[in-house]
């Protein structure tokens, strides 16, 4: 493992705290919003380990229920088929049905203020057989991922962005083929910030996985992080920090470190990393204020409790909030406030108040559900879901933007 630019790690051996220093640290824990932080945190890098059942508050446990005090401040119907991504702005990237036969599909962005879809890029510019894969939107570039899924070859492609519009010509920003997988991205301000892994299979499975960023009028991407196998997650930026989970501990066998890295700091200082158990995969993290936020998608034997399926909110040492509910996407909030997509609805928890309460999703959703289009601290929280018509068939989607 490589942190480029940065000074590695404080190094200190993991200690338990007892019960009643874990109770107040438990009562403390709390979203106060991202910022790149001052100093590296006090992290030894070492796997956690958590066998002490009092690190671990089960939030639907111990948390009082609470009525939903959540309403949406926008809803707008919107056709069927369109998928909507983070964004960090006033608008949501946008994948749409096609408006013509030459393409499965188009990419655009949706309006959180009027709720208007403008469509920026109809037919995939690398031409052929290719088609759109994935889409971001930051509030000043507008990045996608085209694929020919016949060859499996691939390319990332980024243009300036801004009031609804693209400002300049496209760029490629990376490519691959087979042996490399379709990139994890996002985009946030004017940069983007993408994942190069070798797919499982192939002639490149032993190569390093590298994450890169480029910024509108860079003439060349810049490296962030060398990890010697695949990091686990989406690479996701919230206030400045980068959130990544790259293999750690090589030596010692399979261990992801969530990596929590000042993105305002030009030698990329790493802030924060919490190591989970051996062979233990997070499915989502993101570092919001002082923790990591992160899901585990399977449970697994004999790693603690870091190893149950579930979603967690702490950092190395403990407590950690839990919310033993099988996940689905990355936690997304503000301030103490966190909102975890589960099946079709979402929960929304305070830390602060420890309380919690459930966000509906919109009638005749149930079987696809609500499913969120925003990611880490946010003041707009966005969701869409496919939305049936009386006689059960899919009609439409239902956006809603609510305002934390």
């Amino acid at each position: 493992m490589r942190l480029f630019g940065g000074k590695g790690i404080t190094r200190r051996r993991f200690v338990a705290g007892s019960a009643a220093a874990t109770a107040a640290a438990a009562a403390a824990v709390s979203l106060a919003g991202c910022s790149g932080g001052e100093d590296t945190q006090d992290t030894s890098g070492e796997p956690q380990v958590v066998e002490d059942e009092s690190q671990i508050v089960d939030a639907l446990d111990e948390y009082s229920s609470a009525d939903a005090s959540l309403a949406p401040t926008y809803t707008w119907t919107l056709p069927l088929g369109t998928l909507l991504f983070h964004s960090d702005g006033a608008w949501s990237a946008a994948m749409m049905t096609p408006e013509s036969a030459t393409s499965i599909n188009t990419i655009g962005v949706l309006s959180l203020s009027s709720g208007s879809l403008v469509t920026l890029v109809t037919t995939p510019t690398g031409g052929g057989n290719r088609d759109f894969f994935d889409v971001r939107c930051g509030s000043g570039v507008f990045a996608w991922v085209e694929i020919d899924y016949n060859t499996l070859d691939w390319s990332l492609l980024a243009a300036p962005f801004a009031d609804g519009s693209l400002t300049g010509d496209p760029v490629e920003l990376d490519s691959g083929d087979s042996d490399w997988d379709p990139t994890m991205f996002t985009a946030v301000g004017s940069t983007v910030y993408w994942l190069k892994m070798p797919s499982t299979s192939g002639s490149s499975t032993s190569e390093p996985s590298h994450c890169y960023s480029w910024s509108t009028g860079d003439s060349d991407n810049r490296q962030i992080y060398e990890s010697p196998g695949r990091f686990a997650t989406h690479p996701r930026v919230c206030g400045g920090v980068l959130t990544i989970a790259p293999r750690v501990l090589a030596d010692e066998g399979t261990y992801y470190g969530m990596t929590a890295i000042d993105l305002n700091d030009a030698d990329l200082r790493q802030i924060d990393q919490l190591v989970l158990p051996a062979g233990v995969r997070p499915f989502e993290a993101v570092y919001m204020g002082d923790s990591f936020a992160f899901a585990i998608e399977a449970s697994y034997d004999g790693s603690g409790s870091l190893g149950n399926m579930g979603t967690f909110i702490g950092r190395e040492g403990g407590p950690y909030v839990y919310v033993g509910r099988e996940p689905a996407a990355c936690p997304a909030g503000k301030d103490s406030r966190y909102l975890i997509k589960v099946r079709s609805s979402h929960y929304l928890f305070d830390t602060a108040e420890q309380t919690y309460s459930v966000i509906s999703c919109p009638d005749r959703s149930l079987d696809y559900g609500d499913y969120p289009a925003s990611e880490g601290t946010c003041d707009q929280f966005v969701t869409y879901a496919a939305v049936k018509n009386v006689q059960g068939m899919p009609e439409s989607v239902t956006a809603r933007v609510f305002t934390l």
